[in-house]
């Protein structure tokens, strides 16, 4: 029986030119699993990502943020500048 968790390798190491049409066939089958393994992954660290946007949207962290940089930037204002010189 193919356990494409091991018999892969044995795919990998040989010439497709010199390959029987079964072997191609499993040789297909392999790729095409480790392309949706790949895809999965993908797709699980977009989740991820939009899940923690998400999240800090909901919590209000943003708008603290924005807060914070605005009150920064009035009290570094160009009237503040001239008092340095």
């Amino acid at each position: 029986m193919f356990n494409p968790l091991k018999d892969h390798e044995r795919y990998a190491e040989k010439d497709p030119h010199e390959m029987s049409l079964e072997e191609l066939r499993m040789l297909l089958k392999i790729k095409r699993l480790d392309l949706q393994l790949e895809w999965n992954s993908f797709q699980g660290k977009i989740r991820f990502w939009q899940r923690i946007g998400r999240t800090i949207k909901q919590s209000g962290f943003l708008e603290k943020v924005k807060e914070g940089f605005q009150a920064y930037g009035s009290s570094a204002g160009p009237n503040n500048e001239n008092s340095n010189s």
